[in-house]
């Protein structure tokens, strides 16, 4: 059916005038128009609604990417929490344990306290006792230096003692050697030249020229001996005393011995001795000129009185680097081993008869030691008995 039927239908029903139906066209052309519009409109909108729609689906495409994105970070952030819960535990397990370390590190600085305080008075008392253990080591130290010192004055005093004891032994062996010298070697020629004098004077008128001659001999023999000992004795005891001078000079050592020589002249010839003499003549010693020349005259007499008639005794002379050895060799006697340890021995008396009866005191060879030493030599003896014997000795050269 149409539009225009259907139209007329409705006007007839409804008994409209035509002016009426003209209206309600009108308004029914208005309202399709109106509906068309809308239409359109709608159209649009649904169009856009689709645009909007295809947008939306887009976005939430897009969303649901963001989505799945951000559900792999939550699940990350879900493992890392979890990581991080667990871990949280384990510091918080460990803060407790550090709380626990903490108040157990207290408790013992508490308890250490108390120990260092104990510690500081203990210290407080050690260094006490320690400041008194110093001032009493101190002391101690004070007393066992003074002790050191008074031992050591003590061990000085006693070296010292034992030397004046030894001197103080020599000067009493000395004096006993002098007294026995004194009773003994000078109260017997004295007696002698007594006895002969005595003789001489009550029996001079039956006595023959020879038999005086002979008694003036022996006299003259044991003025000689007598001389002799008593220039010793004199030179010894200026020697002990401390009163002969030491006077070191540079001495020709042949000229002295030449001196000496003519000195004993009579008693080389009385026994026809001779002197060989092997010094050059240039040997200069440095010494005390007397003390020698008392050394030469003893050792000279001494090889005079020991040797044979008509036999002949040596002088030898060496140089020995600084020194100059001397030696005085005879063919006599002889001294045995025992006696020759004891020649310069002040304490020991050695004694032996010359070969022609000639006495001695043996004071002679101590003189020569003490001299010899004191001019910086030394002296030694060779011998054989019935061979001879040989006093040796060093004089410096400077």
């Amino acid at each position: 059916m149409s539009a225009d039927s259907n139209q007329n239908k409705v006007q007839h029903e409804l008994n409209l005038t035509e002016e009426d139906t003209s209206s309600i066209n009108k308004e029914l052309n208005e309202i399709l128009k109106k509906s068309q519009e809308e239409k359109e409109l709608l159209a649009k909108k649904i169009a856009n609604l689709e645009n909007a729609q295809d947008i939306i689906f887009e976005q939430f495409r897009e969303l649901e990417i963001q989505r799945l994105s951000i559900d792999k970070q939550q699940k990350k952030l879900e493992e890392a929490s979890e990581k991080f819960r667990g871990r949280t535990i384990d510091l918080f397990g460990k803060l407790v344990d550090l709380k626990k370390a903490k108040k157990t590190i207290s408790l013992q600085n508490d308890k250490l306290g108390k120990q260092q305080k104990e510690i500081e008075e203990h210290q407080e008392l050690l260094e006490k006792s320690s400041a008194k253990f110093r001032e009493r080591t101190i002391e101690l130290f004070g007393k066992m230096i003074d002790l050191k010192k008074a031992k050591k004055t003590i061990s000085i005093q006693k070296e010292e003692l034992e030397v004046h004891r030894e001197k103080l032994k020599d000067l009493n062996a000395s004096k006993d050697r002098f007294f026995s010298i004194i009773a003994h070697d000078l109260r017997n020629p004295i007696a002698g030249f007594l006895n002969l004098t005595e003789v001489l004077s009550n029996n001079f008128e039956i006595f023959s020229e020879d038999e005086s001659k002979e008694f003036i001999d022996v006299m003259n023999q044991a003025s000689k001996q007598l001389y002799n000992l008593l220039e010793n004795l004199l030179q010894w005891s200026r020697a002990q005393t401390g009163s002969i001078s030491f006077n070191p000079k540079p001495v020709l050592v042949k000229s002295l011995f030449e001196n000496t020589i003519d000195n004993l002249m009579v008693n080389l010839e009385s026994k026809k001795i001779n002197i060989s003499i092997k010094v050059e003549k240039e040997t200069e010693v440095f010494v005390d000129e007397d003390m020698i020349s008392t050394v030469f005259r003893n050792l000279l007499s001494n090889a005079i009185k020991f040797s044979h008639s008509g036999e002949t005794i040596s002088i030898r002379c060496s140089d020995e680097g600084e020194f100059v050895k001397i030696s005085v060799i005879d063919n006599g006697v002889g001294i045995n081993k025992i006696d020759q340890e004891k020649l310069f021995k002040i304490d020991q008396h050695v004694t032996t008869q010359g070969t022609s009866e000639e006495k001695g005191s043996g004071l002679g060879l101590i003189l020569c030691k003490e001299f010899i030493e004191k001019n910086n030599g030394e002296i030694w003896v060779d011998s054989e008995i019935n061979k001879g014997s040989s006093f040796n000795f060093t004089l410096p050269k400077k």
